[in-house]
């Protein structure tokens, strides 16, 4: 019987000591039995983290650190380096893996860089929201931005020294994943939906809506920064980069307009615009039309809505609709 090879789960903690039950169950039970669980505790303020030390004291393969807190994407990065397994994929303490995930994800498929597979959405009260898988593709490699449900083999990893931002980031995955593309990793899609992704509507994502407009220029900043070097990956990837950038600015765009009061989504766009067609320029792009067969209709369109807009000087037209449409008034 072949062997099983270690794979790493990382899980950051930070005050979800109500979550921590379902997440290890979920973890103690897999199927597929060669794992080490590494639980950072980020500084929490309830008892997560004696909650973390029960599970370890009683299960050998579960290690369980402190620190002071640093944010999701530097305690991700800490987890990396304490990992020992020949792979490596995270979960959110707020969601859960099938009792199958691993063995599903891993088996037959070691000699890939990456492994991909889908999700669900779903509410505490277990209703689904959406479930989500991708098909093979060159584009797909890119388009789920999430590193949920994606097992990444450690010795890639650490080879191209792929990392999550060094500092408090909202957006990290968008980040993480442009520059684990950018190092060309060999990828297999698993057409099987074994990861569950909680709608926590208390979540900092939920309750700081500045968050976005805020940190989209990180974004931008964190992935050129490790792209900018590789010129062959920048050329030979033009379309697929492009579309990436633009994306980012489309769909943010769309969920900051049912947050932001006009001026400060004027503010969004602009900074964005100025971000993306700054580093078009340096990669001797043109800003102009994009289109991906393998994003829904509606994407192309708003993106390409955007750039049109843009052209004609007009943006304050779109912007003045976005609003109006989908404006959600607080007060």
């Amino acid at each position: 019987m072949k062997k099983e090879k270690k794979i790493s789960i990382i899980v950051p903690v930070y005050n979800g000591e109500k979550f921590i039950d379902k997440c290890f169950e979920s973890l103690i039970n897999q199927t597929y039995k060669n794992i080490e669980v590494i639980a950072i505790d980020d500084g929490s303020s309830d008892k997560s983290y004696d909650k973390l030390k029960q599970y370890s004291n009683k299960y050998p393969f579960i290690k369980c650190y402190h620190q002071t807190n640093k944010g999701l994407s530097i305690t991700r990065n800490n987890g990396i380096t304490y990992a020992t397994g020949s792979y490596i994929t995270v979960l959110d303490v707020d969601d859960w893996f099938d009792h199958d995930f691993l063995e599903k994800m891993i088996t037959n498929n070691e000699k890939y860089d990456l492994i991909i597979g889908g999700y669900r959405r779903i509410y505490e009260s277990g209703k689904i929201d959406f479930e989500y898988v991708l098909k093979k593709s060159d584009w797909n490699k890119y388009r789920r931005v999430t590193v949920w449900a994606k097992i990444y083999k450690t010795s890639f990893i650490k080879k191209n020294k792929i990392t999550y931002p060094q500092d408090r980031i909202y957006g990290e995955d968008v980040v993480y994943t442009m520059r684990c593309m950018s190092k060309k990793p060999t990828v297999c899609f698993v057409d099987y939906i074994g990861y569950n992704n909680l709608i926590n509507e208390n979540s900092i994502t939920h309750k700081d809506t500045n968050k976005i407009k805020e940190n989209v220029p990180k974004i931008f900043k964190h992935c050129d920064e490790f792209i900018k070097e590789n010129k062959i990956f920048i050329k030979e990837n033009k379309k697929t980069i492009k579309y990436y950038y633009l994306k980012i600015v489309a769909s943010y765009l769309i969920e900051q307009a049912a947050f932001l009061p006009y001026d400060s989504l004027e503010e969004y766009y602009k900074d964005s615009l100025k971000n993306v067609k700054s580093l078009f320029k340096k990669y001797n792009y043109k800003f102009s039309l994009v289109y991906q067969k393998d994003e829904p209709l509606k994407i192309n369109i708003i993106i390409n809505t955007i750039i049109i807009f843009e052209k004609l000087h007009i943006a304050k037209i779109l912007l003045q609709l976005l609003h109006k449409v989908y404006y959600k008034d607080k007060t």
